[in-house]
């Protein structure tokens, strides 16, 4: 999983993505742990059969409760409507969410490489409406709204009035909201500690210095 991150995060954002994904996935994990430990000992009690036996029927049991131990532990740990189970999901989608706009603003600013960026700005850095919003993951009406709000910066309409929004300016909103992303979870984070849900051992992950 670190290695993983490495790969997909900036430095700066990669120890508060990590606290979020200990927080998010710890309890699932130690559940699962459980049953399975649970399930092993159940096996191999008063088993009279020989290793090469006993490993073969090991393997087929835990294939065959894997699927329904995953299911009750992602049932329990953040589909029901209990508290923790609740910062648990909102914890795991806002991280989800702020990975997908690393990912596209990292294949975006990957495109464009040196060459590309020495050019002067031209047709070429335009973006329909309909390209802006698929890279955007939202939906024509609403990337409407935002390039009218001005939060794309100043955009182009054809004679035909159909909006050109400039490639930077629709670069520079993916990474302030992916930095908007970041702090969410430093803020849930935050909240979740000072609602006492935090285990001892997610309590003692340091934090990064807020500024």
């Amino acid at each position: 999983m670190t290695t993983l991150t490495h790969a997909a995060l900036p430095p700066p954002l990669e120890r508060q993505f990590l606290e979020g994904i200990h927080f998010a996935l710890d309890e699932f994990a130690k559940g699962l742990v459980a049953k399975l430990t649970q399930l092993v000992s159940e096996q191999l009690t008063g088993t009279k059969q020989s290793s090469t036996q006993s490993r073969q029927a090991l393997e087929n049991a835990v294939a065959a409760e894997m699927p329904a131990m995953l299911e009750q532990e992602f049932m329990s740990r953040f589909l029901s409507n209990e508290t923790s189970a609740r910062q648990h999901r909102a914890v795991l989608v806002h991280l989800l969410s702020a990975a997908e706009v690393q990912a596209v603003v990292g294949a975006d600013l990957v495109a464009m490489s040196p060459a590309k960026a020495a050019k002067p700005p031209g047709v070429e850095e335009e973006l329909t409406s309909e390209a802006a919003a698929k890279l955007l993951h939202v939906s024509r009406t609403h990337l409407n709204s935002l390039a009218d709000s001005g939060a794309l910066g100043p955009i182009r309409r054809t004679e035909g009035g159909h909006r050109r929004i400039m490639r930077p300016h629709l670069l520079d909103y993916l990474a302030e909201s992916q930095r908007r992303q970041a702090e969410g979870v430093e803020d849930m984070m935050a909240a979740t500690e000072k609602l006492g849900l935090y285990d001892d051992e997610a309590a003692s992950v340091p934090k990064r210095p807020r500024r």
